[in-house]
């Protein structure tokens, strides 16, 4: 069983608009361990959704977690992963793309599906950060400065 949770969301203030994505990393007890939030500048709701697991993923590896659960709101996202899906969008698809090969180096990951409502914490993050500037990337409070694939 893992021992970590990661808790990601994606929001495109008009989609297309001001997007931002955002997300938290819990040990089993539930406590936040880590947490991150990326302005993407213009972007859709689905591209911020994959730009939220991505940089996720990313933030899993940095700090060694191997195993983890991967907890989303985005049906479509969540799908796509377990079924082994394509989109028809092609950065969707460039993207989705990536994750799969980072996800690949992990020991263990599970994807699950939840309503929005079981994802508050990180849905509201992602839509306070839909207004950072596009590539800002705050890492546990650090800032950082990411390019937007």
């Amino acid at each position: 069983m893992a021992c970590y949770s990661l808790f990601f969301d994606g929001v495109a203030k008009g989609n297309p608009g001001n997007a931002g994505a955002s997300g938290v990393i819990k040990n089993l007890e539930g406590q936040v361990e880590h947490r991150y939030a990326w302005g993407l500048g213009q972007d859709t709701n689905t591209q911020a959704e994959a730009m939220a697991l991505l940089q996720g993923l990313k933030v899993l590896q940095k700090v060694g977690i191997k195993e983890a659960m991967i907890i989303g709101d985005s049906q479509t996202l969540i799908k796509m992963l377990v079924e082994n899906s394509s989109p028809k969008d092609l950065r969707l698809t460039r993207l989705m793309t990536r994750i799969r090969k980072l996800a690949s180096s992990f020991q263990n990951l599970s994807f699950f599906h939840v309503l929005r409502n079981n994802n508050k914490e990180v849905d509201e993050e992602a839509n306070r950060v839909a207004l950072l500037p596009e590539g800002m990337l705050l890492l546990d409070e650090k800032e950082n400065w990411e390019s937007i694939p």
